[in-house]
């Protein structure tokens, strides 16, 4: 049974959705938790993979937006939502993952805004009624929830 959670993001800080996406990779990277992130297009992808590089002086979150080098990084950027052999999921595209049943968990980062909200509120109902397990929680300082 998958575990899906919801991080409605509430902080208006520019790079909020950003910085609290690379808080929940390094905990997976520092966790040896090979995870899958899924972003909305290539110039996301990019992005996110600069973001990385540099959101923290003092934290280094091991990754790669190279298929060639996903088994060597536990940190893989990409933006095809069907992509397999993950079991853990870090979703910022705002598109459903299909057969989220196979995955052990599934991070829905949520940025503000009707439509972000009322997009994740359809993947809710999709992933209840499919039985997930499903938490939320409403992030209003992502900096306060550095770990």
């Amino acid at each position: 049974m998958s575990e899906i959670a919801f991080h409605l993001i509430d902080d208006p800080a520019d790079d909020a959705f950003w910085y609290f996406a690379a808080e929940l990779c390094a905990e997976q990277a520092e966790a040896e938790q090979p995870t899958y992130v899924v972003c909305a297009n290539l110039a996301h992808v990019e992005g996110f993979d600069d973001y990385l590089w540099s959101y923290r002086d003092d934290r280094f979150v091991p990754h790669t937006a190279d298929p060639e080098d996903a088994a060597h990084a536990p940190i893989f950027i990409g933006c095809d939502p069907e992509a397999g052999g993950f079991a853990r999921v870090i979703n910022l595209s705002g598109a459903a993952i299909p057969r989220a049943n196979e995955r052990e968990r599934i991070d829905e980062v949520v940025p503000p805004g009707d439509q972000p909200r009322d997009e994740a509120r359809a993947r809710w109902r999709q992933h209840k009624a499919a039985g997930a397990t499903i938490s939320h929680q409403r992030i209003e300082s992502v900096r306060q929830a550095e770990t």
